[in-house]
């Protein structure tokens, strides 16, 4: 099992999330207005600096982890043709259920 951490800009939260629901994954948690610094900038929704991130955590198997970096791959790949920076990042660690 994997745990999968979305960390993206707010400005994707429709096409990331249509995304998820498209591939049926058995849940996920978003958590939105997230703040930090990344190789996209800062994003603290300030004046100095605007805008704010979104993060989705999903513990899935191996099969729906694929899935889901394929798809965010897709999107990314699409976005960047159109010469966007795409603020899109996709992480994966070992999840073991304890509860």
């Amino acid at each position: 099992m994997k745990m999968l951490i979305l960390v993206f800009r707010s400005t994707l939260n429709e096409e990331v999330l249509s995304a998820l629901d498209e591939l049926k994954l058995p849940g996920y948690t978003e958590t939105a207005e997230v703040y930090g610094t990344g190789s996209m900038g800062r994003a603290f929704d300030s004046h100095a600096w605007p805008g704010y991130n979104s993060m989705v955590l999903s513990a899935v198997g191996e099969d729906d982890a694929r899935k889901v970096a394929g798809v965010m791959k897709e999107l990314s790949v699409r976005l960047t043709a159109q010469g966007e920076k795409v603020p899109l990042r996709l992480f994966a660690v070992p999840c073991e259920q304890l509860l």
